[in-house]
């Protein structure tokens, strides 16, 4: 970022270097063959010609040499000699009081560098104003010669001389402000390419070890599979109480092993195409119910299914399926025994509404906010991955899914759904963290 701004302001200064060339030194060599033509006296005739002569030395000598020590000296010296000219001019009644104006907007936007030059170029204009100011009443600091004012107003070649610096002044104000807008442009769009640049690079990284560790993990499925199996009919095969224990142990783990590469599995592959269907939410409900008997008895939890069961949707039965059963693992894995986790069809203006509930731990709002991102998990053994597939696999179907918790009072869990899916044309990512979720994902205190 440092190297860009120098360099936009490298381009700038370049810039202002020819505009000095082109546009100042000519103004400058004007101005004062005008007044000597309009018999301008001697000694301020001297002193302005000396004074467009230093600064045209200068600003040619920089096109020779182009160090920072030399730009600094030739805007120092540049200014002093605007400031002669307003001097011999009439001071703070010169018609050349408006170029003063240019030089300040200069040296607060394009001499930036050194970091003392514009406080240099401020501190010798706001001296010259003073000077200017405590000569007013003098003759040096009063209108003469062909400026003088006559009986009439002012003169004609006052007004000329005023009318072209002013208009000067307004172009160079005008063409620094169109410096500094391309400036702004050209850094807005390289940032932009430059980011956009990372971004692409970043996400085809990704996607490169998304696709290893999908084959990683399905490489995996196979010898866990084997372990499992093997193990469990050895212990049912062992006479050893101890032996067979322990085998059970690899068994349990190979199955827990299993779970988390098939989480893995499905949030690595992302989302695929919905398969549309009649779809009664509360027949799905009812059918999780039966498939989690044992794992529920085990928990001591009971599930209550009610609500609308003549409600039909148009939606993808599986993958509402899958959806559904990441939330209500959770709610059952973070209810207490005895309790019971309650899903609730119901009919809603624009759809459906699945309202899952537990009376478990609940969560913290820290909790809340660090779930929304994939891998985190509160749950000893999880993945972290359930909650981040749900969200995808609901927001496919152009649902919504929030949630309310309280620690100590449990979570609600609330799925909306249209009545017919509303298919995106482009698939939500699962794997996006939660900052880019207006509302968080569904969970419970067993995150997985």
């Amino acid at each position: 970022m440092e190297l860009l701004r120098r360099r936009i302001f490298e381009e700038m200064g370049r810039g202002s270097h020819r505009w000095r060339l082109t546009w100042l030194l000519p103004f400058h060599f004007l101005t004062v063959a005008l007044l000597i033509f309009w018999g301008e006296s001697q000694w301020r005739a001297i002193v302005q010609v000396v004074a467009v002569f230093v600064f045209a030395s200068l600003t040619i000598a920089r096109v020779f040499d182009g160090a920072g020590r030399l730009k600094a000296v030739a805007f120092l010296l540049g200014i002093c000699a605007n400031l002669a000219l307003v001097a011999t001019t009439g001071g703070l009644a010169s018609p050349l009081i408006a170029t003063s104006v240019l030089l300040i907007v200069v040296a607060g936007t394009i001499m930036s560098e050194p970091p003392w030059l514009p406080i240099a170029a401020f501190g010798i204009l706001v001296t010259g104003f003073l000077s200017f100011a405590m000569l007013a009443h003098t003759p040096i600091g009063q209108l003469v010669g062909p400026l003088h004012a006559g009986p009439t107003g002012a003169s004609a070649e006052y007004v000329s001389l005023a009318m072209l610096a002013t208009v000067f002044t307004m172009v160079g104000v005008a063409r620094v402000g169109h410096g500094l807008t391309r400036a702004y442009e050209r850094a807005a769009v390289e940032l932009a390419g430059r980011r956009e640049e990372l971004c692409t690079e970043n996400v085809a990284r990704t996607r490169v070890l998304d696709g290893l560790a999908a084959r990683l993990a399905h490489e995996v499925k196979n010898p866990l599979a084997a372990i499992k199996g093997l193990s469990t009919h050895m212990a049912r095969q062992a006479t050893d109480p101890k032996a067979a224990e322990r085998l059970a142990i690899v068994a349990a783990e190979a199955d827990r092993l299993q779970s988390i590469v098939d989480g893995f599995l499905s949030f690595s592959r992302g989302l695929d195409d919905l398969k549309l269907g009649p779809t009664r939410p509360y027949e799905v409900a009812r059918e999780l119910a039966v498939l989690l008997e044992t794992r529920v008895e085990e928990a001591g939890v009971a599930i209550a299914v009610t609500g609308d069961p003549d409600l039909m949707l148009d939606a993808d039965a599986s993958k509402l399926r899958q959806a559904l059963l990441n939330i209500v693992l959770n709610a059952v894995e973070a209810s207490p025994r005895g309790s019971t986790v309650g899903v609730a069809v119901q009919r809603d203006c624009d759809g459906a509404r699945l309202v899952v509930r537990d009376d478990g731990v609940g969560m913290t709002p820290d909790v809340l906010d660090r779930i929304r991102k994939p891998y985190f998990t509160t749950k000893e053994g999880g993945t972290g991955l359930g909650l981040a597939v749900a969200r995808g696999l609901v927001e496919q179907h152009g649902g919504t899914l929030e949630f309310k918790s309280t620690a100590n009072k449990g979570t609600t869990v609330t799925i909306q759904l249209p009545t017919k899916a509303k298919l995106c044309a482009r698939l939500p990512d699962p794997r996006r963290t939660g900052a880019e979720v207006e509302s968080g994902s569904p969970a419970t205190a067993g995150v997985r």
